[in-house]
């Protein structure tokens, strides 16, 4: 590592570390917590609903976080904080006894921990150098991968030994290792206090800086694919189940593409930085189309390994798109792009889940996953007229 990467080694072992144990969390979010509700009492819907509060509140730390970032620029400070408030949340958990407690303190839990991803996210994109941000996300995504893999490996064991209690202690000993780890995170400001401060005063009412009209394209691309792979996503299980395969046969999906996705997100990376993002994120959208129209067509358990693989490239592909976002981004905007993009994903999540399973329901599970295959092939197309702004690239063959 130390001889391929000019980023701060040990800044890139804490970003590493940070962002692959939020992903423990999320997935003991997602995988677990919703066995709780049933507990709890909770019926089919009010689980969903559940569910989906989770991703709003990350979806709303997200966007605090940018918003954070670009007007105050302590990210360090602004990041030990989100964990004092999310360890404080993970130890009130131990004491959600009603689904209506579980519901609120799900949020209170998952809002700071919204805006420790997109700080975080945010530091990694000043941190490393444009040529190397692909590789850079690309490892960091990695890490995600293990933090997932780990979630699986143990949350299950522990609550099911010691109960949910102890589960929400260690997500609370998790996030404090987070906080201890994140104190020795090197903070790269990008401007002056001063500067800032003249800035601000001599343009008291200017507006935020735009994004451009670009990236917003590249965003709205993203969104569509990430429609598409939990299109895809709900209609794997769903399909499998009426064709009678076993839970462990739907679970082995998830096991098969997880292991042949873990080595893909560092690769990529390191590619995109050779051979420019677009290819990559070309590819990858490609992968989700046919990984949706598979499903359509399959009967065998290796078709819905080869359906789920084809969807975990997409999400292997994650950290060029982000690299991808940073460098079209105008530097006074980077911060706000950064969460815009997190948070695309989120509300692709809220909002492919809550209306996948209601078409499934309603014009049928094959109209609808062709409608999923189509909104990334239509990112394709929108992504073939995607150029590099002019100031970014006159920024770029400046330095």
């Amino acid at each position: 590592m130390s001889s391929t990467f000019t980023m701060n080694k040990r800044q890139l072992l804490i970003l590493w570390l940070c962002l692959g144990l939020l992903p423990f969390e999320a997935a003991l979010t997602i995988r677990l917590l919703p066995v709780y509700a049933v507990r709890l009492g909770a019926d089919p819907t009010t689980t969903g609903l559940f569910v989906a509060f989770a991703f709003l509140a990350v979806a709303l730390g997200n966007i605090t976080g940018g918003w954070l970032s670009d007007r105050f620029g302590r990210r360090k400070e602004i990041l030990l904080l989100s964990y004092a408030v999310w360890i404080l949340a993970a130890l009130l958990l131990t004491q959600a006894n009603t689904i209506l407690r579980l519901i609120v303190l799900i949020g209170v839990l998952w809002f700071p921990g919204g805006i420790a991803i997109s700080i975080l996210s945010i530091i990694v994109a000043l941190s490393a150098t444009a040529g190397e941000r692909g590789k850079v996300f690309g490892l960091l995504g990695l890490g995600t991968g293990v933090g997932s893999l780990l979630a699986g490996l143990v949350g299950g064991p522990i609550a099911e030994r010691w109960g949910f209690p102890v589960l929400f202690l260690v997500m609370a000993a998790v996030t404090a290792v987070m906080l201890l780890l994140a104190l020795f995170i090197q903070d790269k400001p990008t401007l002056p206090e001063k500067a800032q401060r003249l800035r601000q005063e001599s343009t008291p009412a200017a507006e935020p800086p735009s994004i451009g009209a670009m990236l917003k394209l590249l965003l709205l691309t993203h969104l569509l694919v990430r429609l598409g792979v939990f299109i895809g996503g709900l209609g794997s299980p769903l399909i499998m189940t009426q064709l009678g395969f076993t839970a462990t046969a739907v679970s082995s999906t998830i096991a098969v593409s997880a292991a042949i996705a873990l080595p893909l997100p560092l690769l990529l990376g390191w590619l995109s930085d050779r051979a420019g993002r677009k290819p990559f994120v070309l590819a990858a959208y490609g992968c989700c189309v046919l990984g949706v129209l598979l499903l359509i067509l399959a009967q065998w358990l290796w078709h819905f390994w080869l359906s789920a693989s084809l969807l975990a490239i997409v999400d292997a592909s994650r950290g060029v798109v982000q690299a991808f976002v940073a460098d079209m981004a105008p530097p006074a905007a980077l911060g706000r792009a950064i969460s815009i993009s997190n948070t695309t994903s989120m509300a692709a999540g809220i909002l492919g889940l809550s209306s996948a399973g209601y078409l499934m329901q309603t014009i049928g599970l094959n109209p609808t996953l062709l409608l999923g295959a189509s909104l990334p092939l239509v990112a394709m197309v929108l992504l073939l007229y995607l150029r590099k702004p002019a100031a970014i690239t006159a920024s770029l063959a400046s330095t």
